[in-house]
């Protein structure tokens, strides 16, 4: 095994990666990593994983990197990132080489067009980003400091209204997504007057719609395992309900990813165990935002029929490619009834498209957030620092839903202004009792 902070010779030299807009260069000295565009480059502040060589590629000028921990358990990271030998490109400095000219002209500049070279989503989100240059530099370069300038380009970045889109200075932090779920509570917390701020009121409505499915499980079917990553239970004695409340943390304490990895593997096995006799299955991603999307594809292959196909990643400067959904070793084949809304956003989105490639699942609830890419953080001078959503995530078939949402193939109201507390209940109560699709359950199912 090769050591990058020692590395072999053939790696000695600089090498990118176009997607990411990554350089690394390995030498003497060991591995630095540095952010690239044009001429631009800057040595990263540490918003990058620490890189291991995960193989050289089928050529000298080609290497697959992975982050660090990838050797116990390679499917929980994604896939290997491929770098290409560099001759050229833009010197590397040492950091704080640029703040020197960190002029508010400058800074704006490389933001505006690190997101026109990156970002994937102008299009899908209908912003004219050429317009909003002619409507925002002037007044970023005459910011008089950094908070006025940081005002400037948050109001710029909000026109993607995009919650994978960041913006960090010091202590602020601007993000660019307003969900529509999200204003609608907003206004509830409002007229609520309760005293509490906006943010523990919407925390104790997740809190409260979380909890109130408890209430709808059988007394005493409720399990939880991977530090509450997973829920499970029955309604009844024919519906299974398992809640991924998100893809990743699948341990109580922080541990290396092998440990959360099989964590998350013992949880699923116990889960299916315990729902081995139920003949339909209420798979719940509706409060769930994200996580890692190499976990989402681990959860799903508990439930693949066959290997296939299932989300395809695009990038605006290289190559895509397909993430291959493998089933593992015991799998449940029965009819599932996979519930999202607006809140499932992100990884959980990808989980989303690759579950709805499998014959055997019905996508039911209210249309996802459309925030699917992955974020890319870009460090600029003056301490500035961006997320840029760079990936074109797709369906098997190519469908794209970034900046629209995933729609159900049966719409179920689970946040009604009528009952916003209390619909998510119900509505999983009417799920269970009478499903979309009742005749699913009288098909029969694999292994009877």
């Amino acid at each position: 095994m090769l050591d990058l902070d020692s590395p072999d010779t053939r790696l000695i030299g600089r090498w990118e990666n176009r997607a990411r807009g990554h350089a690394v260069v390995f030498s003497d000295r060991g591995t630095e990593v540095f952010h690239y565009l044009d001429e631009f480059c800057i040595a990263d502040t540490g918003v990058v994983p620490q890189y291991a060589l995960f193989r050289i590629g089928g050529t000298p000028d080609e290497i697959h990197l992975a982050y660090y921990d990838y050797r116990d358990h390679p499917e929980l990271l994604q896939q290997p990132i491929v770098f290409q030998r560099s001759t050229q490109g833009p010197d590397c400095p040492s950091a704080g080489a640029h703040e020197a000219g960190a002029t508010p002209e400058a800074i704006f500049d490389l933001i505006w067009r690190s997101f026109d070279h990156f970002y994937i989503g102008f299009e899908t989100r209908g912003v004219d980003w050429d317009a909003a240059r002619s409507e925002f530099e002037h007044r970023a370069g005459a910011a008089r400091d950094d908070d006025e300038l940081f005002d400037v380009l948050a109001e710029m970045l909000a026109r993607l209204r995009d919650g994978h889109v960041n913006l960090t200075l010091r202590d602020r932090t601007a993000n660019a997504g307003r969900p529509r779920l999200r204003a609608r509570l907003a206004a509830a917390w409002s007229e609520a007057d309760t005293g509490m701020t906006e943010g523990a009121f919407v925390s104790a409505w997740h809190r409260e719609v979380s909890g109130s499915v408890h209430d709808v499980l059988d007394p005493g079917s409720l399990r939880s395992a991977a530090a509450g990553a997973l829920e499970w239970g029955k309604i009844g004695s024919t519906t299974g309900y398992l809640r991924v409340n998100r893809f990743g943390g699948f341990t109580s304490e922080p541990s290396p990813r092998s440990q959360q990895i099989d964590a998350l593997h013992a949880a699923l096995a116990d889960a299916l165990d315990d729902l081995a006799e139920t003949r339909v299955l209420v798979l719940d991603v509706a409060l769930n935002g994200g996580g890692n999307d190499a976990a989402a594809m681990t959860i799903a292959s508990y439930f693949a029929d066959r290997a296939r196909d299932a989300v395809i990643y695009d990038y605006a400067h290289d190559t895509p490619r397909a993430t291959r959904l493998v089933p593992a070793d015991s799998v449940y084949e029965r009819p599932i009834f996979l519930l999202t809304s607006e809140v499932t956003a992100s990884a959980a989105e990808a989980f989303v498209l690759a579950m709805r490639s499998l014959p055997h699942v019905t996508h039911v609830g209210e249309r996802t957030r459309g925030g699917i890419s992955s974020l890319l953080p870009k460090p600029f001078p003056g301490g500035f620092l961006v997320t840029i959503s760079y990936e074109r995530v797709l369906d098997a078939e190519g469908h794209e839903f970034e900046g629209v949402g995933i729609p159900p193939d049966v719409p179920i109201a689970l946040f009604p202004d009528s009952d916003l507390h209390g619909g998510f209940a119900t509505a999983l109560r009417s799920l269970a009792a009478s499903p979309p699709f009742p005749a699913l359950m009288d098909t029969g199912t694999p292994g009877d």
